[in-house]
């Protein structure tokens, strides 16, 4: 019966390990707890109960980019949801209560800030909710590397409603401490736990110590110039993101540069572009990323290492969820630690302002110099990388890793001399798309639109015309003059004829009408390869 409505309203076959488990629990009316890594299908987890349940279900979700995403994808496959955060116009937030009041939403997305207003409040209070979730559920804790105020209040929220819904909390990273605190703060009751591997054997951990400034930006360059496909820079102050993004943009990468310091219109142009493909690499500061639900993230770059284990596993995470091939590259200097430790010392005096007590204030930089102590292990012990993660987050398939995971640089004894550079170069143009190509036919045979496959899957429209042009060239059945005409399609051969070459399309784009986007480009020459072979 559960595969029959994942096949319906998902048009998945089967679940992924451990979803299947957690779908159940939440139907049986358990509240639960899911530790899953980013990837794993978190989000279905939660939506498929609410589908099948058909009543209202909340989901609490500290990101305004991922919501939209969500509900984008969500509707795109006929399953009506909404979302209310700061992003919404007054009216807009007015027409989606009225949606919410007259039963035609299936899921509501809201960030927990919402809940200081009165208006929502009330709204809130007077609904029959069936499930209440809990997403990045980690934010709820002290002890967490994401600490957020405004999740203490969840709970307060849940106790003014007409009748207790199930709650269901979901992370993708959690010490043990942690999930017991995300029990506690949530007054979760009797909660089902489940914890899934936080392994993810697509990605490839790499570690480089010790560098200097100059030597951190000439490395950012090579990887990028080295990697095909989109990736994410992450730096720890803002003026260094646009100082990295001015030197790849010097160096031909199309970069750009993305942190809280920009306009919301700004950011959210910054965004869409990335999505879209028409920006190779995102340089941000930790306000990009956690909320960005792009599936085809080759690699992810710290330049400087983050405060904890679980905000560079976050953070990396984002690479490579569409089960592909991906790199996590951390690059580290001796500064970075000093830098950490600047943060720390402010964050003391915030406390203080904040009116904590000085015992709370020393447990709180206690948990946070033990956790900086840790990722400066990670980065600077040789050690297997993915040992130590797995480690650290106590995972349960630990007793079954190899001594040897043959995906991180000192396990392959992975050196930057220019040799293994060139050879990892060969390596990583090697096969990232056929498993993510054959996902997207699946879908388009299913008779969806390449807008909407593009919602579905978290990944550019570009990217799902590429994937479509490389399966008509190998023979797949692909209606190519659905979406060109014939007289765009002889424009763009002229002009193909005029350069002598299809290798690179910039040229061949600025020769052309506005009309003729990208997309019809790659396919006018797919179509002419087909014709060839």
């Amino acid at each position: 019966m559960l595969e029959k409505n994942l096949q319906k309203y998902f048009n998945f076959s089967e679940f992924r390990p451990g979803q299947r488990e957690i779908v159940e629990a939440i139907l049986g009316g358990h509240d639960t707890v899911a530790l899953m890594p980013t990837g794993g299908g978190k989000s279905l987890c939660y939506q498929l109960p609410s589908i099948i349940a058909d009543k209202l279900s909340v989901v609490i979700s500290p990101l305004i980019a991922l919501m939209k995403d969500q509900v984008d994808a969500l509707n795109a496959r006929g399953i009506p949801a909404v979302f209310i955060n700061s992003s919404l116009t007054f009216e807009e937030i007015q027409e989606n209560f009225e949606k919410i009041k007259n039963g035609s939403v299936k899921i509501l997305y809201v960030a927990p800030e919402r809940f200081g207003s009165v208006e929502f409040q009330k709204l809130f209070s007077e609904l029959d909710i069936f499930l209440f979730s809990v997403d990045e559920a980690h934010c709820v804790s002290q002890w967490g590397h994401d600490f957020r105020p405004d999740y203490l209040e969840i709970k307060k929220y849940i106790r003014n409603l007409k009748s207790r819904p199930i709650v269901a909390a979901f992370t993708a990273t959690a010490v043990p401490e942690v999930r017991d605190d995300i029990v506690e703060r949530l007054e979760m009751k009797n909660p089902k736990i489940f914890i899934r591997g936080f392994d993810r054997p697509n990605l490839k951990f790499l570690v480089q110590c010790d560098l200097k400034t100059k030597e951190r930006y000439e490395e950012i360059l090579r990887i990028v110039k080295s990697l095909s496909g989109s990736g994410i820079v992450y730096s720890l102050t803002r003026k260094e993101t646009e100082v990295i993004a001015k030197y790849l943009k010097e160096n031909g990468i199309k970069a750009v540069a993305y942190h809280a310091g920009m306009e919301a219109k700004k950011r959210e142009k910054v965004q869409d572009d990335f999505m879209e493909n028409r920006i190779q690499v995102i340089v941000a500061t930790i306000a990009f990323g956690m909320g960005v639900d792009k599936a085809d993230i080759r690699y992810v770059i710290h330049c400087g290492m983050p405060g904890s284990l679980e905000g560079y596993y976050q953070e990396a995470g984002r690479a490579g969820r569409d089960g592909e091939k991906a790199y996590c590259v951390l690059l580290h200097a001796k500064k970075d630690t000093n830098t950490h430790k600047f943060f720390i010392r402010m964050s003391r005096g915030e406390m203080m302002d904040g009116g904590k007590n000085w015992n709370e204030i020393q447990k709180v930089l206690d948990i946070k110099y033990n956790k900086l102590d840790k990722v400066v292990e990670y980065a600077t012990r040789k050690k297997c990388r993915r040992k130590m993660i797995l480690e650290y987050f106590n995972d349960p398939d630990l007793k079954n890793h190899p001594d040897n995971c043959r995906g991180c640089d000192v396990c392959l004894n992975w050196k930057a001399s220019p040799q293994k550079k060139e050879k990892a170069r060969r390596e990583i143009q090697k096969g990232f798309i056929t498993g993510t190509v054959k996902e997207t036919v699946r879908l388009y045979e299913q008779k969806y639109e390449p807008t909407q496959i593009a919602k579905i899957r978290g990944l550019g429209l570009s990217t799902i015309f590429g994937h479509l042009a490389d399966w008509y060239i190998a023979g797949g059945n692909f209606d190519v003059d659905k979406f060109i005409t014939s007289d765009e399609q002889e424009k763009i051969k002229r002009v193909i004829s005029q350069i002598g070459s299809a290798e690179k399309l910039g040229p061949i784009k600025a020769r052309l009408p506005e009309n003729i986007t990208y997309e019809k480009i790659r396919l006018t020459i797919a179509k002419m390869k087909k014709e060839k072979i």
